[in-house]
């Protein structure tokens, strides 16, 4: 059995969402630095893999060129898109990155086998160093406990959003908030019957009860936003790692507490994992089969893996509609919540992704199925590593550039105003964000409520490419799912995951 770690100290932290920056050049600088930064390079070219912020992304590099006098080109790649394949290429390149990102412990091993990643008890810039000796054991990027490799980019968290006004307008303004602290706390079986019913009253206009936490609530006749329903869930069916990574993560917490002890796992260990994935499938199964379209419900099928009209920018738009209840997602969805409809995104909340997880399917000592089901996965998804085949000028340029992003006023503002993401360094108890999803992910800190990200220690491209894919083509076309299915998506889960090791 294994400590369950608190908060977020998850020992090595690391998942999906994206963020890379990368400084270009492999000519070595003649003006030199000292210790104490104010590198000059002919550019620094910052590589984002987080297409939800790119607006942002650019506008900080200009902020950055302006007050450095470095010039800056920045570029974004799409959402769900393959960083790795693409920073490969950048890494094999003329213009190597400066500064890179890294998400999984597999990654890592890549960069560090490679040479890439600068160890940072080598770092040379003595405010560099300060920032790096600070930030905190449990959130280190590293292989040993000793060596550091990377500073956390942030710390994000996801779970089921909900339009808050949608809850008023479903069982009444006075009943809002008891109705949401229910939720939150409400057993898996308590969920789907609640979400079965949620379903009838979204399709049909049917009325009736649903009891979370052992508390009965009434739906009321629809009204306000409630007469825009056409399902319970807002799926983005073409977006394998929504329930690929992000869904499957949350099984994978009843056995390994983070993604080192699920990068040293055995196959034994593995093997264990059986009992989560099968309530996973079935847990994918309800929010699947309950979906919303643009229209009317949304049926398992072609179309629901169409890009066109199930990716994640329909999935958003879903919700932000009011066409559905939740949508599985992390708090940097936010800005495209705002894009469309600013109102909304000043209303959103997270409750949790439940499993039907029994203590039998737990491995992880002090973890219950009562505490999974109130909890949301919140972690350092990235971490910025400086390269070390880049000249020295460059490696100076990138530790004064991450300097800069975490300690000057204006970089920390582009973290929190403009990227809209809570420092990895913030104090839930003290922390103030301008968005309704950090202040989310802060009360579950506050709380204790969270759970890790262990499936960034699983092997590389396993849980989305290859689970993910498998669901997306077999599963997510078919209409009806049975227990012979939840089964062999759990031996499938494992069996893979013991070849990629």
């Amino acid at each position: 059995m294994r400590k369950a770690k608190k908060a977020l100290a998850v020992g090595l932290t690391v998942a999906m969402s994206m963020t890379m920056l990368a400084g270009c050049g492999d000519k070595e600088s003649s003006g030199g630095s000292s210790s104490k930064g104010g590198s000059k390079v002919d550019e620094l070219y910052l590589y984002n893999s987080k297409g939800e912020n790119a607006e942002a992304f650019e506008a900080m590099g200009k902020a950055y060129s302006e007050e450095t006098g470095i010039k800056v080109k920045t570029f974004s790649i799409g959402s769900g898109t393959d960083h790795m394949e693409t920073l490969r290429a950048e890494m094999n390149s003329k213009n190597k990155p400066a500064v890179f990102t890294v998400q999984t412990l597999s990654e890592l091993q890549e960069w560090e086998e490679g040479g890439f990643a600068l160890d940072f008890n080598n770092a040379t810039v003595d405010e560099f160093k300060k920032l790096a000796d600070e930030i905190p054991e449990g959130l280190r990027l590293t292989t040993d406990g000793k060596n550091s490799y990377g500073v956390p980019y942030n710390v994000e968290g996801y779970g089921y959003i909900c339009d808050t006004q949608m809850i008023s307008d479903i069982f009444g303004e006075a009943n809002k908030d008891a109705v949401l602290a229910a939720m939150k706390t409400a057993t898996y079986d308590e969920w789907e019957a609640g979400v079965k019913t949620l379903e009838e009253f979204a399709t049909k206009g049917t009325t009736g009860k649903v009891t979370y936490s052992g508390q009965e609530f009434e739906i009321q006749e629809k009204t306000g936003l409630a007469k825009n329903l056409t399902g319970v869930f807002s799926v983005a069916g073409s977006e394998k790692w929504t329930y690929g990574d992000h869904m499957i993560n949350v099984a994978i917490n009843a056995v390994f507490p983070n993604p080192a002890a699920a990068k040293a796992a055995t196959d034994e260990e593995v093997d264990s994992l059986k009992g989560a994935f099968v309530k996973y499938a079935q847990a994918l199964d309800l929010k699947t089969s309950n979906a919303a379209g643009d229209k009317g419900a949304l049926k398992r099928g072609n179309e629901m893996i169409n890009a066109t009209t199930n990716g994640y920018d329909a999935s958003v738009q879903k919700l932000a509609d009011g066409k559905a209840i939740f949508l599985k997602q992390g708090n940097w969805v936010y800005t495209n919540v705002e894009k469309v409809n600013k109102e909304v995104a000043q209303r959103l909340t997270f409750l949790p992704v439940k499993l039907p997880v029994t203590a039998d399917d737990i491995k992880v000592e002090g973890l219950t199925p009562e505490k999974m089901n109130s909890s949301i996965p919140v972690f350092v998804p990235m971490y910025y590593a400086v390269n070390a085949k880049a000249s020295k000028a460059e490696q100076e340029a990138a530790q004064d550039f991450l300097v800069w992003l975490n300690t000057s006023e204006t970089g920390k503002k582009f973290i929190t105003e403009d990227f809209a993401f809570i420092p990895y360094n913030a104090d839930p108890a003290t922390t103030k964000v301008n968005n309704c999803l950090g202040t989310s992910i802060l009360e579950y800190l506050q709380e204790g409520n969270t759970l890790s990200n262990p499936y960034a220690g699983a092997p590389s491209n396993w849980s989305g490419e290859t689970v993910g894919l498998e669901i997306m083509e077999k599963y997510l076309t078919k209409e009806k799912w049975d227990q012979s299915d939840y089964e062999a998506i759990a031996d499938y889960a494992i069996k893979t995951w013991k070849e990629m090791k």
